[in-house]
């Protein structure tokens, strides 16, 4: 009972916990400095070339290095200072925005560049997203952790608001030399919040074991935890028939179906980050204690609207229905990895998210590839997003019967 007691007394509120605010801060900027950047190139790639097959390799060769090096990032979270690999992802984020910047000041920007560029970016993302979500819960306790989640993906959410705002603003006004100068800038204050967070590294076991000793261990974890397994097979499907179809869909509909401009763009993605940033602050103020249920029935209810999206006649049909379905998505997508984060040991927290995030989004490569692929030969975008989401929706249902999650209880 004193030892209850004292973990009790230890226990410190999330907005008064220095470490988490520092990654909250830290997150405010790396986040919307990357979609600041993000809508930059996707216009930037938009106007160098009528091919629309190239558009799509930009997120395709983005996505290959991320899903090759996940595991790779997991092993490296479990053994080194997470708030590390949190400040080299951002720092060299802003030192390739910065390059990009010089290329487009010497008109020398061409195709390959942004390829190049997007790849590296995919290289970050495998080491960052498994340092975030481990660091997390090594912060906060484990009945905290769902509305520190909320609160990560609230300030993270800001990113579709403020940063497609704030870009396709800076495109009309500044050129790309602008907005690329603004992500360079957000994203080296990100990586200086995150210098100052203070970590007390666990003590490592005498015996050391080999990184490939490592990763059977992680592997053989995750055979035992069923509920990454269900998660993870579920997931492996919707990104073939979301991830794709979503981002390269909104970009194309907005340019080649309704005629628009970066703003536009820029006004179908600060919907989605409204819808976001609401699906987040939802989840902060309601603790699920049986969240199966609500997220099988929001993935059902987001295949519906989905389908929709790919039937809207203007931009801000279009800009309402994907605000809906970004709120859908948090309601998905927070839980989920509340979940894991409360069923896993935190000795195995970097390689169990980063083997999530690796093999649930194995077919987003396969995705970008075969959405680019349907557009070039003539496959209306629209119709390729209309058929995505019913099989989206049949997913869901046949998941109604899945009792590892639907009876899973959050602490």
């Amino acid at each position: 009972m004193d030892t209850v007691a004292k973990q009790e007394e230890l226990k410190i509120p999330i907005f008064k916990n220095r470490n988490f605010v520092l990654l909250l801060i830290s997150a405010l900027f790396s986040s919307p400095g990357y979609f600041v950047y993000l809508i930059g190139a996707e216009w930037l790639m938009l106007n160098i070339t009528d091919n629309r097959f190239y558009f799509g390799l930009l997120f395709f060769v983005a996505a290959i290095p991320r899903l090759i090096l996940l595991v790779v990032g997991g092993l490296i979270a479990d053994r080194v200072n997470k708030r590390t690999i949190l400040f080299w992802s951002d720092f060299s984020r802003a030192v390739l925005i910065g390059i990009l910047v010089i290329l487009i000041l010497t008109d020398l920007v061409a195709i390959w560049h942004l390829l190049v560029l997007s790849g590296l970016f995919g290289i970050s993302d495998a080491f960052s997203y498994p340092a975030m979500n481990s660091l997390i819960p090594t912060l906060l306790k484990d009945d905290q952790l769902q509305r520190g989640n909320s609160f990560i993906q609230m300030t993270s959410q800001i990113s579709p608001i403020l940063g497609p705002a704030l870009g396709g603003t800076l495109i009309a006004l500044l050129g790309f030399a602008g907005v690329f100068s603004v992500a360079f800038g957000m994203l080296l204050i990100a990586s200086i919040a995150v210098i100052f967070i203070r970590v007390k590294l666990e003590k490592q076991e005498e015996e050391k074991h080999t990184p490939l000793t490592d990763l059977k261990e992680g592997f053989h974890y995750a055979r035992k935890n069923e509920l990454v397994i269900s998660v993870v097979v579920m997931a492996l499907f919707l990104n073939l028939f979301f991830s794709g179809p979503i981002a390269i869909g909104m970009p194309v509909i907005v340019k080649d179906v309704f005629a628009g401009s970066a703003v536009s763009l820029a006004t179908i993605q600060t919907s989605m980050g409204i819808g976001a940033l609401a699906g987040a602050i939802l989840l902060a103020s309601w603790k699920l204690k049986k969240p199966g249920k609500v997220v099988i029935s929001s993935l059902i209810s987001l295949g519906i609207v989905f389908s929709t999206v790919g039937l809207s006649a203007n931009v801000w049909m279009m800009a309402g229905l994907v605000a809906l379905m970004a709120v859908l998505t948090q309601i998905i997508n927070i839980p989920i990895i509340t979940m894991l984060q409360q069923s896993t040991d935190k000795k195995m927290l970097g390689r169990m998210m980063s083997m999530f995030m690796t093999v649930s989004t194995g077919l987003t490569p396969v995705s970008y590839i075969i959405t680019s692929s349907l557009i070039a030969l003539g496959v209306s975008i629209q119709w390729i997003i209309v058929v995505c989401g019913i099989i989206i929706t049949l997913i869901a249902v046949y998941n109604i019967r899945n009792k590892k999650i639907l009876e899973y209880q959050l602490v």
